[in-house]
């Protein structure tokens, strides 16, 4: 892995970190030397994974649909007198395979609140954190349903993810005049425990025919990309999109 000297002391917030993409972001921005806070509603997991990282990694249980406890969290991790630089948005997924017409209501709500009101929550509250940085960054991962109709997914999801793009988009033209960079990470389907368990191996299968590199991504190809944004070649990198999709959509 690629070794970013600027990453070393810079203080990261990782959400959706107890599994995914989202605990593979956190394991390596701390191997970069960063101060690593997970935030996720499974506290057992993030507990874990902060005793397993060591003395710069903090565990903070929180449901990040909830306001009133996102505030409270980032009000803690301001606190702890390391700052905030990055803010990584990984938390999000949906629970069922179902199309528009037989969703319902439920299930719609609940995936917009995870993957869209998380990340918005998440963003404001942390405003305040990144305009004290030198070197402020948002990271938000969408995804490539969130890009174009490719596959068999959640309308719910997929129209979330859009609206994380759009989202972002105003993040980089509001907070651009303080320094502050927001970007989004498009992955395609990728391996993660969560989408094993959704998905037959004869879907899996399916979707990676469709790939030019003839595989679906794992956890480090977008993660890379995540490290790429953080680090000080990416300061003028401003409101766009990375699709890491190996080729599936190219926008």
């Amino acid at each position: 892995m690629v070794q970013y000297s600027e990453l070393v002391g810079r203080s990261v917030v990782v959400t959706g970190s107890a599994g995914g993409i989202g605990e593979v972001a956190a394991r390596a921005f701390y191997d970069q030397g960063a101060y690593v806070f997970l935030l996720d509603i499974d506290s057992i997991k993030i507990e874990q994974i902060a005793s397993e990282l060591g003395d710069r990694a903090f565990a903070k249980p929180v449901d990040l649909t909830d306001p009133l406890a996102v505030k409270a969290t980032f009000a803690s991790i301001f606190m702890a007198s390391y700052g905030l630089d990055i803010l990584i948005n990984c938390a999000g997924g949906y629970s069922k395979l179902q199309s528009i017409e037989e969703m319902d209501l439920a299930e719609w709500d609940q995936t917009i609140a995870l993957n869209l009101r998380s990340v918005f929550l998440c963003c404001q509250a942390a405003i305040p954190g990144l305009k004290k940085s030198k070197a402020g960054r948002i990271i938000n991962v969408t995804s490539i349903s969130g890009r174009t109709v490719h596959a068999v997914s959640s309308p719910a999801y997929g129209a979330a993810k859009a609206g994380v793009t759009q989202l972002s988009k105003f993040l980089a033209y509001e907070l651009g005049p303080f320094g502050i960079t927001t970007n989004n990470i498009a992955p395609l389907t990728t391996l993660t425990p969560r989408v094993k368990a959704l998905r037959s191996q004869e879907d899996i299968d399916r979707i990676a025919l469709q790939v030019p590199m003839r595989r679906l991504a794992t956890e480090d190809d977008h993660v890379y990309a995540m490290l790429y944004l953080a680090s000080n070649g990416a300061s003028f990198v401003n409101g766009t999109t990375i699709d890491t999709n190996g080729g599936r959509v190219m926008m």
